[in-house]
């Protein structure tokens, strides 16, 4: 997917340009692909900040060795919602990742609360953080730094290799 990489200062932020990923599905989903991307270890802690349906998703990745991605969804009038087959960011998960220490409370008030938007919550969240960014937030960003797109033939590299493992993952599905 072609994403723009905006520098801010100590972080970087991606964002995706196009709605869908040029790959096939179920790696079409441009902000579903970029969420659930790991971090290279030398680049954690990292952080996400992405809005889905309506949703507020947060994903923090802690710096060292074990890249374990964590995900904080935030639902309006909901509050926090437990999302199946993902590991559940606390607050402190937040914090640590963002490189600070100390008061987890401002971020757990923010997430507790059920009014508001996804925008809103996001923007708070790199508030409490001390994080740059809440300009990116919303849905009329446009374009603020370099884009980056892959080749045809890298989307085609990765599309073979994906039709390749789901092909191993049913011969050994059969097999057992």
């Amino acid at each position: 997917m072609a994403c723009q990489v905006v520098p801010l200062g100590d972080w970087t932020a991606v964002l995706p340009t196009e709605r869908h990923s040029r790959a096939e599905p179920p790696y079409d989903e441009a902000v579903a692909v970029l969420a659930a991307r790991p971090v290279p270890r030398r680049m954690r802690g990292a952080l996400g900040f992405f809005t889905v349906d309506g949703r507020a998703v947060v994903t923090a990745q802690a710096p060292g060795w074990r890249g374990v991605v964590r995900w904080l969804v935030w639902e309006p009038g909901v509050g926090v919602v437990r999302a199946p087959n993902l590991e559940l960011a606390r607050p402190s998960d937040l914090v640590s990742a963002a490189g600070r220490t100390g008061d987890e409370r401002a971020v757990t008030q923010i997430v507790v609360e059920r009014n508001g938007t996804a925008d809103r919550v996001i923007t708070d969240l790199l508030s409490v953080l001390r994080l740059p960014g809440s300009e990116l937030v919303g849905p009329e960003v446009g374009l603020r730094g370099q884009v980056v797109a892959p080749t045809a033939q890298a989307v085609a590299r990765f599309d073979a290799r994906m039709a390749e493992q789901a092909r191993h993952r049913s011969e050994l599905e059969e097999n057992s």
